[in-house]
């Protein structure tokens, strides 16, 4: 065991025993820790005579406390829930302009020719009909290719890219994709028009900035687990 001192080092204290060197080290340990709080919180606006009073009471079990833990630490952790609910809402409201983009598409959009729109606020459109007759359930795997883009055409991603279909079961996707692939048949290639509130809603993810009108372009290609094989 080496003991520091403030000799040479620029220390704030002298370590004299292995006693030292762990009374030292505790209260680095808990320094940092008070640290990373202030990465949340202004430490600078807090009684720190509380805080080393409460720490006090904690260590010695003849003193009163003035909450108990469970409290106290109900109580902490409800202030960090708050914090950080504050910090995500000030991070959403920089795309809240989004909503209105993705309104002002879709009322556009829902004016081009063969596009239709559900009672959900979803557009469709049937770009290429199979005639197939086969339409998903909604507890269907099924099989698609697909485009995304961003209401100004960007591509976001392609399972094209990927060089093979999509697949995943219709109940676990977004609502738009739930809604609109009953709509269409086995075969069919169409465009789906999905509001913010059916896709990501404020979550956004994979490049998709929060509350983004999306659109898809769709080739359906087969319904069942395992059904395009290894088609392209």
């Amino acid at each position: 065991m080496f003991f520091a001192s403030c000799g040479g080092n620029g220390g704030t204290v002298e370590l004299k025993s292995e006693k030292d060197s762990l009374a030292y080290a505790i209260g680095l340990s808990y320094g940092q820790y008070l640290s990373q709080l202030g990465e949340r919180y202004d430490l600078d606006s807090l009684d720190m005579e509380i805080v080393k009073t409460a720490m006090l009471d904690a260590l010695d079990s003849n003193r009163t406390m003035t909450l108990d833990m469970a409290t106290a630490q109900t109580f902490f952790n409800s202030c960090l829930e708050k914090r950080e609910e504050g910090k995500r809402k000030s991070e959403l409201s920089k795309f809240e302009g989004n909503k209105q983009k993705g309104k002002d598409f879709l009322e556009k959009n829902k004016s081009q020719e063969g596009v239709q729109v559900t009672a959900s606020g979803l557009q469709y459109k049937i770009n290429k009909k199979s005639g197939s007759g086969k339409k998903p359930l909604p507890t269907d795997v099924i099989n698609v290719h697909y485009t995304l883009k961003n209401i100004n055409g960007d591509i976001i991603e392609s399972s094209k890219d990927q060089g093979v279909p999509a697949e995943f079961p219709l109940n676990r996707v977004i609502p738009g994709w739930t809604e609109g692939m009953q709509l269409l048949e086995v075969g069919d290639q169409a465009t789906l028009y999905v509001p913010f509130d059916l896709g990501y809603g404020e979550r956004g993810g994979r490049g998709i900035e929060p509350f983004s009108t999306l659109v898809f372009e769709i080739e359906f290609i087969c319904i069942g687990e395992g059904c395009a094989g290894g088609n392209k």
